[in-house]
């Protein structure tokens, strides 16, 4: 049966290209011409197909299961079913489709906008109209009644979930109306303005967007004073293994960059992997630590910027580095947005802000290749460390 199925399929492929190669024979005029018959010919074919979609519908024997056979939508069965029975009372248009004038989409839309007594009108104006203006046409055919509108804003959703294996939060939203005119128009304003750092390529505009819901998302968090998300750094003993957010495994350059939100849950295993013991999950940074930070500073650390919201509690000195909590060594730094400054600091990012951030002039950046001022800057630190502690 195998071997049967892929020798059809060599053949298969054998006619095609054999037909490429004839074709690659043919002047281009002939090709147009060709092309633009076989075009004519599938539309005729296509509305054979709707009148006897149509009878099979009359005799109910047309349900969801052929959406399947076909190999298309729900949706798309729907649409057709629907064009096929507009179509009864559309005889121009439909003339007119099956002289090969009008393409699937065309005729899908053009017989939902027009009626009997607007068909010769839109049989002769259809072939001309792109799908998308027939669609908004037939759109506003129709003014919506006050239960259409609370149909429409009842079926609003918005769904999300985690794909473990690619750690992304996934998700699809429908919005009605005006809710999805200002989403709209307020994503597209944020997207619009973002502009990449000097010398630095712009970011894909889905890349922005996805940038601007994160950024709406965290401001709504400093304006409600909203906690930020609990995570769990899961340590395993005697085992090395790797922090998880939400079951998620995170570089060590992530787990760096967020400690100060984090948990530490130390969990005990055996050589075959079972948990013997789990510690409670306590807090690397308390709370208080936390708020004097962003009390403290206001904005962003980064020289030169001013932003006021996404700030997250940065170490200076990495705590892999041998940086610890105190408040000497913590400041507040912008992230996601146009900016994402704490993705640009160690010991994920490229760049070190180090100095004292209790002075508001005091904070420099230092390329982390830097090794003669990163040197000079951690012996500064060693010999400050125990007049700080006297």
């Amino acid at each position: 049966m195998i071997e049967h199925m892929f020798g059809t399929a060599m053949v298969l492929s054998a006619g095609y290209a054999a037909l490429l190669e004839q074709l690659r024979g043919r002047d281009t005029d002939w090709l147009v011409a060709e092309r633009d018959a076989v075009l004519r010919e599938q539309r005729r074919l296509r509305l054979r197909e709707l009148a006897i979609l149509r009878v099979l519908d009359e005799r109910r024997v047309v349900d969801d299961s052929l959406a399947a056979r076909d190999g298309v939508s729900l949706r798309q069965l729907q649409r057709s079913r629907a064009t096929a029975k507009a179509l009864e009372a559309l005889p121009h248009i439909a003339a007119v489709a099956e002289a090969g004038r009008l393409s699937d989409a065309q005729l899908d839309a053009v017989s939902r906008l027009a009626d009997p007594d607007s068909d010769a009108e839109w049989a002769r104006r259809a072939p001309g109209c792109s799908p998308a203006v027939l669609e908004d046409l037939a759109r506003r055919r129709t003014k919506p009644t006050a239960a259409d509108w609370q149909a429409r804003r009842a079926a609003r959703r918005l769904t999300f979930g985690w794909q473990r294996e690619t750690g992304m939060l996934e998700g699809s939203f429908s919005l009605p109306d005006i809710d999805g005119v200002l989403v709209e128009s307020v994503l597209n304003r944020m997207v619009d303005r973002m502009r990449p750092a000097k010398g630095q390529p712009w970011e894909t505009r889905e890349r922005r967007a996805a940038d601007a819901f994160v950024a709406l998302c965290r401001g709504y968090a400093d304006l409600e004073d909203v906690p930020a998300p609990e995570l769990r750094l899961v340590v395993q003993v005697p085992a090395s293994g790797p922090a998880t957010i939400v079951g998620i495994p995170l570089p060590d350059e992530l787990v760096e960059s967020v400690r100060a939100h984090a948990k530490i849950e130390t969990t005990v295993i055996d050589p075959d992997g079972a948990e013997i013991a789990r510690s409670r999950a306590k807090s690397t940074l308390p709370p208080r630590i936390t708020r004097a930070v962003r009390l403290r500073d206001g904005t962003c650390r980064w020289p030169g910027c001013d932003r006021r919201t996404g700030l997250q509690v940065h170490h200076l000195w990495p705590r892999s580095w041998g940086g610890g909590d105190e408040i000497a060594n913590l400041a507040a730094v912008c992230t996601g947005g146009g900016t994402d400054h704490h993705a640009q600091l160690v010991p994920h990012g490229h760049y070190a802000l180090l100095g004292n951030p209790n002075q508001p002039d005091a904070l420099t950046l230092i390329h982390r290749d830097d090794l003669p001022a990163l040197a000079e800057l951690a012996a500064s630190r060693a010999r400050a460390q125990p007049t700080a502690a006297a």
